[in-house]
């Protein structure tokens, strides 16, 4: 599956192993999820981490799940989200051709759908993940009692 993820994603993820943006960014790792972003939302994601996380633990495996997204340039500039701030998400969206851009961002989710690009909460991601690929859950468990 193809993705865009919401920096919130990343920062509700710290410190809760459960968590089904935790999960997500697992997945990402594992290769099994790709994920996508442009400079602006790179930067976003750096920045906002290294203020908001001090679990070190947890910014490492943020700095795997960086060195996972595929960059992504987006030529196109849009002007459909109320927060003018979320448009770069949806760009990177169009740009990679994603089938989900992932946000618990009320702005983005009341979008529903940009195209073919469906705009969905981590839950509900991890839910359509699980259900098409019908082991996301145990490759998840199984990952984790690894560590």
């Amino acid at each position: 599956m193809r993705v865009v993820i919401d920096t919130n994603l990343l920062i509700d993820g710290a410190g809760d192993d459960f968590n089904y943006g935790n999960r997500i960014i697992d997945e990402v790792i594992a290769g099994r999820v790709q994920v996508f972003a442009n400079r602006a939302t790179l930067k976003e994601n750096r920045l906002l981490a290294s203020l908001k996380i001090k679990d070190v633990k947890y910014l490492e495996k943020l700095e795997e799940f960086f060195n996972a997204i595929k960059q992504v340039k987006s030529d196109k500039r849009l002007n459909i989200v109320e927060d003018k701030e979320d448009n770069k998400l949806v760009e990177s969206a169009v740009t990679a051709k994603v089938d989900f851009l992932i946000s618990a961002d009320r702005h983005l989710l009341k979008l529903e759908k940009y195209g073919r690009i469906q705009m969905v909460t981590p839950q509900e991601f991890w839910n359509k993940y699980e259900d098409q690929s019908g082991n996301a859950w145990k490759n998840w468990v199984d990952q984790f009692i690894r560590q």
